[in-house]
């Protein structure tokens, strides 16, 4: 336990460069599986975290029947296949190979979602869905403003005219960003310039109380209780900002407005 946490915390400091390579992310399909290949070691706590996220996700994308979705960074397709339950036709784009085999390994409904290979600056579509997802992408994929203007302005051009995207994503300037250094309200400035009008956000995952429990698997009597209590924090005045991930929805501002 303490060799993976002391690789965890190398991986951290090199994370400029490591996280936004493909090598990176197939070597992590490679050593963990299930949810904890697009969450933390501690299963327990990814119980938890999915079933919030898609209640978070859920209240955003209300209705997504007979929607055509694009889950951009798709990994192995946790949120693909939960689309897909729901009736979207979902298209999941990753540019890890090895969680690609893995998220086509595990049974779909029929040939729904499909999956491709494919990095954020290589999408090209023009008007394709009518809704896009993100987990985790673009505050990895991104090492600056303008990469990260130019994936929003790919996705927003890969939307059709009204459609909508949800972005769950770590926002960070300092300690805690991934790759991509910027505060909340520089990253919705950047989505703003991109033709997003931004409806609202949410934070998600009290980050203290997912510092403490992420990276070991405590037991569930440690997990749950400390998993609540991070989630009541979150919601006292002043606190919604020590959320480790923000929930961000837009859509498409019209063209006569630009």
């Amino acid at each position: 336990m303490i060799n993976r946490l002391v690789e965890m915390v190398r991986q951290r400091r090199g994370r400029k460069t490591l996280y936004s390579t493909e090598e990176y992310w197939d070597s992590k399909a490679a050593l963990f599986q299930d949810t904890a290949v697009s969450m933390w070691p501690n299963r327990v706590l990814n119980e938890l975290y999915d079933a919030e996220q898609k209640r978070v996700i859920a209240d955003y994308f209300s209705r997504v029947d007979g929607r055509t979705l694009l889950d951009l960074g798709c990994g192995t397709g946790r949120f693909s296949r939960w689309f897909a339950s729901q009736g979207a036709a979902v298209v999941g784009v990753d540019f890890s190979r090895d969680s690609l085999a893995i998220a086509r390994g595990i049974a779909g409904a029929g040939d729904n979602p499909t999956y491709r290979h494919g990095s954020v600056f290589e999408l090209d579509e023009l008007e394709g869905y009518d809704l896009v997802f993100t987990w985790g992408v673009l505050t990895i994929a991104c090492r600056d403003t303008l990469e990260l203007l130019d994936a929003l302005t790919r996705i927003r051009s890969a939307l059709k005219p009204g459609g909508r995207l949800l972005l769950t994503e770590p926002v960070h300037r300092g300690f805690l960003h991934r790759v991509l250094d910027l505060g909340l309200p520089q990253f919705l400035d950047v989505m703003r310039q991109a033709g997003f009008e931004i409806e609202a956000t949410t934070p998600l995952h009290f980050w203290p109380m997912r510092l403490a429990l992420s990276y070991i698997q405590w037991p569930a009597w440690i997990t749950v209780p400390g998993y609540h209590i991070g989630q009541a924090l979150m919601k006292l005045p002043g606190l919604s900002r020590l959320g480790d991930y923000w929930a961000i929805s837009a859509h498409t501002a019209s063209r006569a407005s630009e």
